[in-house]
């Protein structure tokens, strides 16, 4: 009689092939046991992707072809976890290790030192619209590059422009990203915290406060918005866009389907003698 031995991975496979319903679970603190919310859990590299709701509980589709590959959880003041989505559909229910948060560099200046409060970026608020989230693109982020005009900027606030949304309620996430020396936003956040905006509006800007943070920078960075919750849609195909204009001026617009997948440019090639989208997101700054 022949006997076969199944690796862990192997077995974990033919587990995970077996599955038919999504991948449902809980993110909690691994020392207070507590629901963690608005986590992020995706197959990296993937449009694969959700974030967590407040109570910690996720559902994520489960693709067999993908079952190998690594499923990234991640949140702020955690050490992230890496799971294939094999691992994670025999053990969903996912505990994250509390990490001190490093901090950027933050640099106290003279009063006399700050000469101005301006903005950077683009401040219309044009009818044209562009990246729309859609209610199921949970961890969908998008942003673009801000460039400092003079070093170092202190972060007062950050604006973004809604173009058009279908009604209910949407709860939102700022990042703030470092770039990468291939000038891509990394998945190093510069924001001490989480910081988390829920808004009703139809149309205009979304202000978020950030003085308190004394976020205090000395290279450009990348500012996004991430889709964490919407609050029942008025219908499946519902849609939030945030506004753009055209210009001729550099403007790096990058966007991400969902949690972990990868980033990418956002271009409409030649158009109208070389006009690009400009996405109406800025910051008000001292400096």
């Amino acid at each position: 009689m022949k006997y076969f031995y199944l690796t862990p991975l192997l077995l974990l496979l033919l587990i995970a092939s077996a599955v038919a319903q999504p991948i449902t679970g809980r993110i909690t603190d691994s020392r207070t046991h507590a629901a963690l919310p608005y986590v992020n859990i995706g197959v990296v590299g993937k449009a694969l992707g959700t974030v967590a709701d407040e109570q910690g509980t996720y559902t994520l589709a489960f693709q067999k072809s993908l079952a190998a590959e690594n499923v990234r959880i991640s949140s702020l003041g955690y050490a992230p976890r890496n799971l294939t989505l094999a691992e994670l559909a025999a053990q969903p229910n996912v505990a994250l290790v509390p990490e001190a948060v490093l901090l950027a560099e933050v640099q106290v200046k003279g009063r006399s030192l700050s000469r101005r409060t301006h903005t950077l970026g683009n401040t219309g608020n044009a009818e044209m619209a562009t990246n729309t989230f859609a209610a199921n693109s949970l961890g969908g982020q998008v942003g673009t590059v801000i460039k400092l005009s003079r070093q170092p900027t202190r972060i007062v606030n950050a604006v973004f422009n809604v173009a058009r949304s279908s009604p209910g309620q949407v709860t939102l996430r700022v990042n703030i990203y470092r770039l990468g020396s291939d000038g891509l936003p990394t998945e190093v956040k510069l924001l001490p915290r989480d910081v988390i905006v829920t808004s009703p509006i139809a149309r205009g800007p979304i202000t978020v406060d950030l003085s308190a943070d004394q976020l205090v920078l000395n290279e450009d960075f990348f500012l996004a918005i991430e889709l964490l919750k919407w609050d029942n849609p008025a219908s499946h195909g519902a849609e939030f866009a945030f506004s753009a204009s055209l210009g001729y001026f550099h403007n790096e617009i990058y966007y991400r389907h969902t949690s972990q997948a990868p980033w990418k440019r956002a271009s409409i090639g030649a158009l109208m003698a070389g006009m690009q989208p400009r996405l109406s997101f800025y910051v008000t700054v001292n400096d």
